[in-house]
């Protein structure tokens, strides 16, 4: 899907991330899934690499962010942060989106 719908901004993004990475700075680049709203932070997981078709909620990812600036495992790793409950179907995340109010 990300190959046709959202071809020239995963296109950006690839060479974005290949311009980090050719860098000399410390860099972690964090991958999050379909984002989403839960009111509190869940048992979130972190995987190297990409997690596709998974679902990330907001809180989560605001608090693996902290997390990875003090954990030297995933130095000059790429990793997804994956919501590990509550997470919608795809049809319930594309109608939460397409219905929210920003």
């Amino acid at each position: 899907m990300t190959r046709v719908l959202g071809k020239t901004l995963y296109d950006d993004m690839r060479r974005m991330e290949a311009l980090v990475r050719a860098g000399d700075l410390d860099w972690t680049i964090i991958r999050p899934g379909g984002l989403h709203h839960l009111p509190s932070v869940t048992d979130y997981t972190l995987v190297e690499g990409h997690a596709d078709g998974r679902f990330t909620a907001r809180v989560d990812l605001a608090a693996s962010m902290p997390a990875l600036l003090s954990d030297d495992r995933h130095h000059r790793t790429t990793v997804s942060v994956i919501t590990t409950v509550d997470n919608p179907t795809l049809l319930q995340w594309i109608r939460r989106e397409a219905l929210a109010r920003g």
